[in-house]
């Protein structure tokens, strides 16, 4: 805990840097700063996430006040990690980003980035009911902040104030459920409630769940409290995204495991609601995804898609601990944290080319967007390989992760009842959808911003990107790499934390220790699993093994098994055959070039080419009945004839359509009424204080009666 005080220190010399120094040493200070604060934190949270030791403190200062107390345990050490991680590979770009504005506004601009760091580190180490809403408060504020910060126009002023509502409304909401949660421990501390958790009146489990799920979900970005994440992430400076997408949407999932957890592993219903509000926010967010050409809107989309699998992989979890199966419930519970691990590191990624694109083409929509591959070859390829790794396509990390999940939803088999069956089946379902989806639109993304043709002036004339983006970029997409091949190495680790929670470690039911002595396995099954390959690196490789593998009884030895080394290895060698075959083919064969037919057509003209809009088409009639967009046409005439129609789509989401819509129209309603209450003769107002007087005075004689 010493370690972090210094991390803080470092933060308090960052925001003096930026009150005293000029532009240039506002960048350094920052910089500085923020990047010797994320080595303390990464320092701090990797000893005791290697040690599994737990260090507690309080401040004596502000003892008056109950649960402000903090501690650091495996658990919360890896969600430091990454978002210290995360905050020091963006903080360049972030620098880099605010050079676009005023000086005061660029101060402010890294000044609030400061604090919504140290906001994060505050939740994550809160280990009191008091600290933890006093740390939100100052995260959240910051949050807002920076979406204000990205500009004076309606647009960007209408998300910042419905960001601020929803981030005040949910703290509010998580604020009443710990009180109720607290008040049935009788303790102000998380750990106690969490060990209160299964004795708690059902009504209180409830209340306390539904209160801190769906408040603290604000951030998560779960259905139905998301609706600000689309305007609020367009209305941010670029520079923040990756740090809102990539560490802050982890704080949600961090509540989600040291709050609601304890309580849905002694009440299976409340954990499929967990899995249900998952599986609908993950189905929901990659049609969004789709159905938007705005590559910041996009991404933004598909954040909210990989939060909710996450979210129904740890309702999985939970149900399968609630129901008498810790070691299914651990499993699933590893996926989760692997996935969420994956998602941080992908979205960075992916959020960082945004910026850098939004910033060399001075555009993100997609249709104008178009041939970047070719003129800035190395940052196409990072993002673009960016791109198949948040896809899960192997061997890339959200390919293990995502296939962890749904191999682990039909574990269901193992639990009896059937309408618990039911909701498992539905909810894989959507999630097995959303995956084919989530292809889909990555495979759109890359054809529209990277292939073909430039579609915009701007787009023609890119020729570099940004170090601040390009660097961090190689950087992360090796670890989305080394997080696919090496996914043994990364099981045991988060079994680990997962034990603290369930009390199991799946370690030895998922990455059996082919690579040494295997336990748990018949003799004949490890010779026959060795003879295809199991024991390769045996001796050489410092890991359990190199496959995944789940293991069942003596009926079914072997559930599920999966290698991404090996996988990794496959695709390289077929990569290079596929090379050495062409060049020799190419070597022994005369090529003779001539003119192509070209049908008439001197060039391809850029508004020939498909286009994002085009190529998600199909899927928008798919689900015409869930976006529902608004249509608007504009017709060009000359004389008689008509030279050109353009079609504008307007998506409201549902959530907006169902309930902020209607509701601001009855309030609009009300107030025009008492608008018109209000502009009057004198004798009207005569006339409401009489009616409101009788109504007084007979509602006293019935009271005396």
């Amino acid at each position: 805990m010493n370690v972090l005080a210094w991390a803080y220190l470092a933060l308090l010399f960052t925001l003096l840097a930026l009150a005293v120094s000029s532009r240039k040493g506002q960048r350094a200070g920052f910089l500085a700063g923020l990047w010797v604060a994320c080595g303390l934190v990464a320092i701090a949270a990797g000893r005791v996430l290697v040690t599994g030791t737990v260090a507690s403190a309080g401040a004596a200062h502000l003892a008056i006040l109950p649960g402000f107390s903090f501690t650091l345990d495996p658990l919360r050490a890896f969600f430091l990690i990454v978002a210290a991680s995360v905050s020091a590979l963006s903080a360049a770009l972030v620098a880099r980003d605010s050079q676009r504005f005023a000086q005061a506004r660029a101060r402010l601009m890294l000044a609030f980035t400061t604090l919504l760091f140290a906001g994060m580190i505050t939740v994550l180490i809160a280990a009191g009911l008091t600290s933890l809403i006093f740390a939100w408060e100052i995260m959240s504020l910051a949050l807002v902040a920076l979406v204000f910060l990205g500009g004076d126009s309606a647009p960007v002023v209408r998300a910042g104030f419905l960001t601020l509502a929803l981030s005040e409304a949910g703290a509010l909401a998580a604020l009443t459920g710990l009180l109720l949660l607290g008040h049935a421990a009788g303790s102000w501390s998380l750990a106690d409630i969490a060990r209160a958790a299964a004795h708690m009146p059902p009504a209180v489990a409830w209340a306390g769940f539904l209160l801190t799920f769906f408040g603290f979900g604000v951030k998560t970005g779960i259905l139905p409290v998301n609706i600000w994440m689309g305007d609020g992430y367009i209305a941010a400076p670029r520079g923040v995204l990756p740090i809102f997408s990539g560490a802050t949407l982890n704080l949600g999932v961090f509540t989600l495991w040291v709050i609601d957890g304890p309580i849905a592993m002694h009440q299976p219903t409340i954990a499929l609601v967990m899995l249900v509000t998952g599986a609908l926010t993950a189905i929901l967010g990659i049609i969004y995804a789709l159905a938007s050409h705005s590559l910041i809107r996009l991404l933004t989309q598909s954040s909210i898609e990989n939060l909710g699998i996450i979210v129904a992989a740890s309702g999985a979890g939970f149900a399968f601990c609630a129901l008498g199966h810790p070691v299914l419930g651990s499993l699933s519970l590893v996926a989760g944290l692997y996935h969420m691990l994956n998602h941080s590191a992908c979205k960075t990624l992916l959020f960082l080319g945004a910026a850098a694109i939004g910033e060399a083409a001075n555009t993100d929509d997609l249709d104008r967007l178009g041939g970047l591959m070719r003129r800035v070859p190395l940052f196409g390829t990072l993002f673009l390989f960016g791109a198949f790794a948040i896809a899960a396509l192997p061997p890339f990390n959200s390919f293990v992760s995502e296939w962890l999940i749904l191999q682990s939803l039909l574990r269901v088999v193992e639990l009896s009842p059937v309408p618990v069956r039911i909701v498992f089946a539905l909810s894989g379902a959507l999630l097995a959808l959303t995956a084919g989806l989530a292809v889909t639109c990555f495979v759109m993304l890359s054809a529209s911003a990277l292939l073909g043709l430039p579609r915009s002036n701007a787009a023609a004339h890119v020729r570099r990107m940004p170090g601040s983006a390009t660097f961090p970029m190689g950087v992360l997409l090796a670890i989305c790499l080394a997080l696919g091949v090496l996914a043994t190495g990364v099981i045991p680790l988060l079994g680990r934390l997962t034990g603290f929670l369930t009390g199991t470690d799946p370690t030895a039911s998922l990455v059996p220790a082919f690579l040494g002595q295997v336990q748990g396995l018949g003799a004949g099954l490890v010779d026959d699993l060795a003879a295809i390959g199991a024991r390769l690196g045996r001796g050489l490789v410092p890991l359990r093994g190199l496959v995944i593998l789940h293991s069942g009884g003596a009926a079914t030895p072997v559930i599920y098994a999966m290698s991404t080394a090996f996988i990794f290895v496959v695709l390289a060698l077929l990569l290079f055959l596929t090379w050495l075959l062409a060049r020799k083919l190419r070597d022994h064969h005369r090529i003779t070039r001539r003119t192509v037919w070209d049908a008439g057509l001197v060039r391809l003209q850029p508004e020939m080419t498909y286009t994002a809009t085009a190529f998600a088409a199909p899927v928008r009639v798919i689900f015409d009945k869930i976006l529902r967009p608004v249509v608007a046409e504009h017709v060009e005439r000359q004389g008689a004839f008509i030279t050109a129609r353009h079609r504008e789509d307007d998506l409201v989401h549902i959530v907006d359509r169902l309930t902020l819509r209607p509701l601001t129209r009855a309030g609009t309603w009300v107030a025009t009424q008492l608008a018109r209450m209000h502009h009057g003769p004198v004798t009207l107002y005569a006339g409401y204080i009489l009616v409101v007087l009788t109504a007084v005075l007979l509602a006293a004689a019935a009271s005396l009666d």
